[in-house]
């Protein structure tokens, strides 16, 4: 994942599969890039991902709630 100013914000590399995410800190258009080696014999390869922005993007379930801090 690249920022708007070129910065590199995630990259991983020999992955099968996995999640992640970041906070972006530069406003303006990401970009996420992905490529598959050549294959022998070809094979299908489905990629898929959910580009979540805002309020959408917080990972509600896992915020401590009030009553969880010490």
């Amino acid at each position: 994942v690249t920022s708007p100013y070129g910065n590199s914000v995630h990259f991983s590399d020999l992955v099968e599969s996995g999640n992640f995410a970041f906070t972006s800190t530069e406003a303006g258009d990401y970009m996420a890039c992905f490529w598959v080696a050549d294959h022998k014999p070809p094979t299908t390869v489905t990629v898929e991902f959910v580009w979540k922005t805002g309020v959408a993007a917080k990972d509600w379930p896992s915020v401590a709630k009030k009553g969880q801090i010490d």
